[in-house]
């Protein structure tokens, strides 16, 4: 594949060489139109892609080719210029300024508004701000794009789960997402088939639903963060809503667009574990030193395994392929769109694949507009065994990370070699004898009509569907210790899952001398239907049929589960603009929403919220500064809710109880599985906001200014209730969560003309803060493997706030001993006494760590010189930390025998080597597994090169068919610079919650190539 891409690079670029010809030469000069001063840096463009940029006194000349007929001049601030060049003769250019970025329209809920008239918080990015390189899904689009916006993946293989945070987290039991809303279509972003089936680990986060829609398809993408804009979404708002709108067509001829990248895929940063010599040399050290036997020696080493490198998938292939057609005229408009998308695992045996299609149409009548937006999609899934368990329930990195390195792969009859030593299963029989497919349908689509009527009034009809079909077939065989125990373990896990979507709105609009008036009302209902089924069934007599026969099992054995359930949501919207003097403006909605997810005393919320803006650049005391281009100030205040718990939470459910005999016949039974709360409402956040755009020095220089304080009350929270009444816990309203913020980005013109850079920064400033826990003093959460109670989540601290010891260094020789009555010895970790009474126990741990970074921060830098374009983005994140529990395992194994990370066992202590960093070893649980402490969690914090594109942008000349071309290179996820120990700090394996890693699946450093051809 790379050498007929180099071959086509040569014939295209041998094509360019021969097509330059016949060139002629023009000059002329570029001016201000409304005041006649010369623009020095304006760029000018032929249409064969010719360059140059005018100089000082606003003069340029060039040479044109033969085909050259026109020319196009552009300049920050002002309208975009083509004019004819039919002779030799002198050309004046006068640009008329103009202010492109206030006059761009952007989506809010429900509608449009020019970016000018926004008065809430609300970022826009669209093609060109988007992430390059390999993007699965829309989330990656944003990532470390938006001031506010945490994109935070939560494990690196193919189509893997992702986790965003908008301004921050506010809720413990409900969920911390935002909504999405595709195409005005608010999505349901759960699972359709959860669980991973009998005996097969999977990681704790799900696949990424948005996984189904190519992110080729979108056009841009609105992140609505305060109350003021997401109010109008009532009680799914709380959390922010992402608004994504995907490609329309244009007006005019025929547009083909093919878009092709492939690339290879290694690891990022490697995790080191003991070889075969280091840990025969350490095992052996630490049994002379007195931990450990003698019949655990490590003997004459005849076998050195590599076991993490044999799981690795090297230079794994991805590709992408996406071929579009757009076009139309006046009244008809249209883009299709075909994609196929290929991405092999870094892990052996896992993959992703998705075939999907798109089709956006819209004709528009003299006072009438029919539309329709529908993406369908096919995704293939083969996953690998990996996730937060141990033992011979572990997944390959934790086997891999444990096992002995002294082993071979294969034991003298041919099948995989076990440790006498551990119980944990051989890592390539787990790679090869779990296997797990998965096949998820899914289509997406709206139809939609609007009318005009009585001139001022717009009524518009919105209908959709999203309809998702998903199978999972899960195997474990004999190659493996639990396919042997069962004869085999068979897993079918089936899923549906409908949204049906009905909205009817009337808009009016009316400007009345210097009243600009736009209203909203509207009615919505959605319904939601989940209907699953699980099989499972062991005993097989072969592993031959696999999931395909599940009736040869042993019938005794067959466990066959089915589920079904609806939500449905109910709402009433309005929305009020209006707009004094272009200079002072005042936006009001309210939304009440009906969701049957509540007690039937709080069936319905009222959501308002309220903001005004000030044009301050209109005032003349700010225009005689002739400072600013553009000064804008803005408040709003607002409610939203949050009703992402599931359902049934309200009533009283019931589940299988205990077998029963009655008359000598064993019955099944059935039992009350939650307490009722009649009472039970949605979450609300409540939130204010003061906001600054601003744009200076012709606005090379803009940007925004962001402050925010946003309350979550009335939080979805299991609350402890008394044991006599059966149950343990009800969730209940109560308690209470602060985040607050500042927000800063800011856009800039560093060089105009020939070499154009642009800059665009991003920080941010977050600190979350729990407020109010009912009567719950403390809630510990967090868990994985043997380690438990990992973070707290108490008044006055951040949500999962790190709980655990201080060490302050090592036990040395000569140490007075007598200041603790923990038996320790030198070589031991000497952990802080934080009471003073002479033992370290549950009552000596402190806060140790924070699950939330308080700065984030990105930058992105654009360069195009002639013909080739350089695009470099950074982004860190900083003050966070994470529990890596790989390193648990390594201070407090399970047995002497179990492999470890090398680095602390290679520098431990030793009477030799007295170091006051790392243990001896030699008694790592005498003082009892304190596995949260300040060695294993970590500072997580971190800078990343994220992604480099090269592009090269040819110069066609004298091509009929053929509109653009443009090659270019890509790496991503270059270098990190951190001091985290794990594969890489910006993941979270644990997905919400507490940041924990543990056995993660890595993340890739890809490079590849790749082709934008339009016909």
């Amino acid at each position: 594949m790379v050498r007929k891409i180099k071959h086509v690079l040569i014939l295209l670029y041998v094509f360019a060489f021969f097509q330059s010809y016949a060139q002629r030469s023009i000059s002329g000069v570029v001016k201000d139109a409304q005041t006649g001063q010369p623009i020095m840096g304006a760029t000018i463009v032929s249409n064969s892609n010719v360059k140059t940029a005018s100089g000082e006194g606003g003069r340029f000349s060039m040479m044109l080719n033969s085909s050259d007929n026109s020319i196009t001049v552009t300049y920050l601030g002002y309208a975009e210029l083509k004019k004819s060049v039919s002779n030799n003769e002198p050309i004046e250019v006068l640009l008329n300024p103009i202010n492109n970025e206030l006059n761009e329209v952007v989506v809010i809920g429900y509608g449009t508004a020019k970016r000018s008239d926004i008065t809430g918080a609300v970022s826009s990015l669209n093609e060109k701000d988007f992430n390059k390189g390999v993007n699965t899904s829309p989330e990656q689009l944003l990532a470390g794009k938006v001031a506010g916006v945490q994109v935070v993946q939560s494990s690196g293989e193919p189509g893997g789960g992702i986790s965003v945070n908008v301004r921050g987290m506010g809720s413990i039991n409900a969920s911390n997402s935002p909504l999405y809303v595709v195409d005005g279509f608010p999505i349901d972003n759960s699972v359709t088939v959860g669980g991973t089936g009998a005996n097969f680990t999977g990681m704790k986060s799900a696949r990424n639903p948005l996984n189904a829609i190519n992110p080729n398809d979108i056009a841009s993408i609105e992140v609505l963060k305060d109350a003021s804009a997401t109010a109008i979404y009532g009680s799914r708002g709380a959390n922010g809503v992402v608004l994504i709108t995907t490609k329309r067509g244009k007006s005019g001829g025929l547009n083909v667009d093919y878009d092709a990248y492939y690339g290879v895929q290694n690891i990022q940063r490697n995790i080191d574990i003991l070889s075969a010599e280091e840990y025969k040399s350490v095992i052996n050290g630490i049994i002379d030193a007195g931990g450990g036997n003698n019949t655990q020696r490590v003997g004459e080493l005849t076998n050195s395994t590599d076991w993490l490198d044999l799981m690795y998938n090297k230079n794994a292939p991805i590709q992408n392929h996406n071929l579009s057609f757009s076009g139309g005229n006046d009244q008809t408009k249209y883009h299709t769109s075909l994609n196929l998308y290929d991405q092999s695992g870094l892990l052996i045996n896992s993959d992703n694949k998705r075939y999907s299609a798109r089709v956006n149409l819209e004709q528009v009548g003299t006072n009438f507009k029919l539309g329709a937006n529908m993406t369908t999609s096919f995704i293939k899934d083969n996953y690998v065994a990996n996730g937060m368990d141990l033992n011979e329930r572990a997944g390959i990195i934790y086997a891999a990370i444990a096992y002995d390195p002294t082993l071979p792969i294969y034991n003298p009859e041919g099948g995989y070699m076990l440790s006498p030593d551990m119980n944990i299963d051989n890592p390539l029989a787990i790679a090869n004898g779990k296997t797990s497919v998965s096949n998820l349908y899914r289509t997406l689509g709206t139809i939609y009509g609007e009318m005009n009527f009585l001139e001022d009034f717009t009524a518009k009809l919105n209908l959709g569907a999203d309809i998702s079909n998903q199978r999972r077939d899960t195997y474990v065989d004999r190659q493996t210790i639990e396919g042997r125990a069962n004869g085999g373990v068979a897993s079918i896990l089936q899923g549906t899952s409908n949204s049906y979507l009905a909205e009817f709105t009337v808009g009016y609009k009316k400007k009345i001398d210097n009243h600009d008036l736009n209203f909203l009302i509207g009615i919505t209902g959605q319904q939601f239907n989940d209907i699953g089924q699980n099989s499972q069934g062991s005993g097989f007599a072969s592993d031959a049929t696999k999931t395909d026969n599940m009736g040869l099992g042993d019938p005794t054995k067959f466990i066959v589960s089915s589920s079904r359930a609806r939500n449905s949501l109910l709402s009433y919207l309005a929305r009020a603009n209006y707009n004094l003097n272009d200079k002072y403006l005042f936006t009001g909605s309210l939304r009440i929403d009906g969701s049957s997810r509540f007690g039937e005393n709080n069936q319905y919320g009222i959501f308002p919220s309220f903001a005004f803006g000030w044009k301050l650049d209109q005032e003349e005391f700010i225009k005689s500064l002739d400072f600013f281009n553009s000064l804008k100030l803005r408040t709003s205040w607002g409610r939203t809710g949050n009703q992402e718990i599931g359902n049934y939470q309200s009533i009283s459910t019931y589940a299988s109880g205990q077998k029963a005999v009655i008359d000598y016949v064993q019955v099944s039974t059935t039992t009350p599985s939650r307490l009722p709360n009649p009472d039970l409402k949605w979450e609300t956040s409540e939130q204010l906001n003061f906001g600054l755009d601003f744009g200076l020095v012709k606005n090379r220089i803009s940007g925004s200014l962001d402050w925010f304080y946003k309350d979550t009350k009335d939080m979805l929270l299991n609350l402890a209730v008394p044991r006599t009444t059966g149950f343990s816990t009800m969730m209940t309203n109560i308690g209470a969560v602060r985040n607050t913020g500042v927000e800063l980005m800011i856009n800039s013109i560093n060089t105009e003309g020939i070499f154009n850079w642009q800059s665009t920064l991003n920080f941010a400033w977050l600190r979350n803060e729990v407020r109010d826990l009912g009567s719950n003093k403390v809630i510990y959460s967090g868990s994985a493997g043997g380690t438990s109670n990992v973070s707290v989540i108490q008044v006055g601290l951040p949500m999962y706030s790190f709980f655990g010891y201080q060490i302050d260094g090592i036990w040395q020789q000569g140490d007075d001993l007598s200041v603790t009555n923990d038996k320790v010895a030198a070589g031991d970790f000497k952990y802080k006494d934080v009471n003073g009474d002479k033992i370290v126990n549950a009552d000596d741990r402190v806060v140790i760590g924070n699950s939330f970074p308080k700065y984030t921060a990105s930058l992105t830098n654009n360069m195009d010189y002639k013909n080739f374009n350089l695009n470099i983005f950074i982004d860190g994140v900083f003050d966070v930390d994470m529990l890596n529990n790989n390193l648990v395992d390594t201070y407090f194994p399970a047995n002497l025998k179990r492999n470890r990370l090398s680095e602390p066992m290679l520098n431990r202590w030793t009477e030799s080597n007295p170091t006051t960093v790392y243990p001896s070893f030699v008694n790592p649980n005498g003082q009892g597994k304190k596995e949260v402490n300040t060695y294993t969690v970590e500072d997580a914090s971190f800078i990343r090169l994220s992604t480099v594109k090269l592009g090269y942008t040819f110069a066609l000349r004298n091509t009929k068919y053929v509109k653009g071309l443009n090659l270019f290179l890509v790496g991503q996820n270059l270098a990190v610079i951190s001091n985290y120990k794990g594969y890489d700090p910006s993941i979270n394996p644990n997905g919400g919650g507490a940041r924990i890693d543990w056995n993660a699946y890595p993340t890739a450093r890809t490079y590849m190539m790749g082709i934008n051809l339009s016909l």
